[in-house]
C-alpha cells in the first residue's frame, strides 16, 4: 500500500529449513535441564530458579554446585535436592525438543536464538534487510562495467595483512560503487565527498523486527557438514533454531524517491531474490551430491531467501556474482578463504573439489537433511 512517497508491505518469512539467528550467548549443562527420556531441554528462568531455591534454603548448596567444576549437570543437581519434574513449572521459562541431541554422547553446550525484551524469540529486521541487500547487490551488478572493481579485488586478495584489514578497502569500495547513488553533497563544501552511509540507496528500505514467535517454534539441531561427494561430518555443536514451517511477520517500508535512484521497486526486490537463489544453486549447491534423506526446499508462494547463521559463505557474499566466469570466481574464493583460514587447507577447494567453500552447511530434522537458513519470503 502506498502512502505518498512511501510504500508499505506486510512480509511473511516462512522457514523451509532450520534457521539460526544467534544471540551471541550459550548455555552449558549447568544452566539447562536435559531430559533424555522425553527428549526435551528445559530452559529455566534464572530469577525464578533462584527464588525457588531460596524458598527451600538451597542457595548455599546451589552456589557450591556452580563453583565446583565437576558438578556440570543441572538435572542431577536438582534430583539430589529432591526437586523433580513436578516442580519445574515454578521456574522453567520454556522447553524445546532436543532432536538428535537426545542421542548424542557429546551434547553439552546450546547456542541460543536471539530473543526480545519479553524473552520471546524473534528475527531482527536487520537480518532480513541484510539478506535482501546481498541479493540486490548481485542484481545491480548485472549492468555496468565492473572490471576495475574486479581487478581491485583480485589484487587485494593477494595482500593479506591481518584479518581485520583483509579486503576491507575493497569491500568498502564495492559498497560505494553498488549502493552509493544518492549524490548528496556537503552543503558547506560541495566538492567534498560525503561518507558512504549517507549516500547509500538502502536507506530507502526499512524492515521492522518480526513480531515475537512462540517458544514452540524452537528446536535443537546439530551441525552436519557435507562434502561434494556426499560424505557428512557431524560436529558437536547444537543450536536453538526455528523449525521448518515457522512463520515470522514483518513490515517493510520503501521510500520510493530514494530507491528510484537505483531503479529498486518491490518487484525488483523479488526479482533480485529469485536471481540470487538461482545463482546460489548454479555456482554452489549443485556441486554437492544429493542424498536420499534431503528434504525438498522449494518456495511455493513467495521467493527463496537464505537467512541467518550457519548458512555459509556464498549466501552472504557476492564474489561469485561479481565474476561472470565461475572458474575465476572459484579461484578467487579459494584464495580468500585460504588467506583467512590457513589451517583449513582451502587450496584443495578449486584443485580437487571444484567448489569453494567445499562444505555445504546442513542440519538434521525429523530424519531429513536440511540446508541451513532456507526460507520463503512472501510479500502480502
Amino acid at each position: 500500500m502506498k502512502y505518498g512517497h512511501l510504500e508499505r508491505a506486510k512480509v511473511t518469512l516462512k522457514a523451509l529449513s532450520p534457521v539460526f539467528i544467534g544471540s551471541g550467548e550459550s548455555l552449558t549443562k549447568k544452566e539447562y535441564i536435559f531430559d533424555p527420556a522425553k527428549g526435551l531441554v528445559h530452559i529455566p528462568d534464572l530469577t525464578k530458579l533462584i527464588g525457588f531455591l531460596k524458598q527451600r534454603s538451597l542457595l548455599p548448596r546451589y552456589e557450591k554446585y556452580l563453583i565446583h567444576p565437576r558438578n556440570n549437570d543441572l538435572r542431577i543437581f536438582l534430583q539430589e535436592c529432591n526437586i523433580g519434574e513436578k516442580d519445574y513449572a515454578a521456574f522453567i521459562r520454556y522447553s524445546i525438543e532436543a532432536g538428535e541431541a537426545a542421542k548424542a554422547n557429546n551434547f553439552r553446550e546450546v547456542l541460543t536464538f536471539v530473543k526480545g525484551p519479553e524473552g520471546k524469540p524473534y528475527i531482527p529486521g536487520s537480518s532480513l534487510k541484510g539478506a535482501i541487500r546481498t541479493a540486490l547487490a548481485a542484481k545491480l551488478m548485472q549492468n555496468g562495467n565492473w572490471s576495475n572493481l574486479r581487478n581491485s579485488i583480485e589484487a587485494g586478495a593477494d595482500n593479506f595483512r591481518g584479518l581485520r584489514t583483509y579486503l576491507k578497502q575493497e569491500s568498502n569500495k564495492t559498497e560505494q560503487y553498488v549502493f552509493g547513488r544518492l549524490e548528496i553533497k556537503d552543503p558547506k563544501d560541495p566538492a567534498r565527498s560525503i561518507p558512504a552511509p549517507i549516500n547509500d540507496v538502502m536507506r530507502g528500505i526499512q524492515v521492522s523486527d518480526s513480531t515475537p514467535l512462540e517458544y514452540d517454534n524452537l528446536i535443537l539441531t546439530g551441525k552436519y557438514e557435507r562434502k561434494p561427494d556426499g560424505t557428512v561430518k557431524v560436529l558437536p555443536i547444537f543450536r536453538e533454531c526455528l523449525q521448518p514451517g515457522s512463520k515470522a511477520h514483518f513490515i517493510m517500508t520503501l521510500e520510493i524517491p530514494i530507491l528510484a535512484k537505483a531503479g529498486i521497486t518491490l518487484e525488483f526486490i523479488e526479482e533480485a531474490l529469485h536471481a540470487f537463489a538461482d545463482q546460489h544453486y548454479a555456482v554452489f549447491e549443485e556441486h554437492f551430491k544429493e542424498l536420499p534423506q534431503d528434504a525438498p526446499l522449494a518456495a511455493e508462494k513467495g521467493v527463496d531467501i537464505i537467512l541467518g547463521g550457519g548458512a555459509g559463505y556464498v549466501s552472504k557474499t557476492i564474489t561469485y556474482n561479481l565474476f561472470p566466469e565461475r572458474k575465476k570466481a572459484l579461484s578467487l574464493v579459494t584464495k580468500i578463504l585460504d588467506k583467512q583460514f590457513p589451517n583449513h587447507k582451502h587450496t584443495k577447494d578449486s584443485s580437487i573439489y571444484k567448489v569453494s567453500p567445499r562444505i555445504l552447511k546442513t542440519a538434521m530434522y525429523q530424519n531429513c537433511y536440511y540446508q541451513m537458513g532456507r526460507c520463503e519470503l512472501i510479500f502480502n
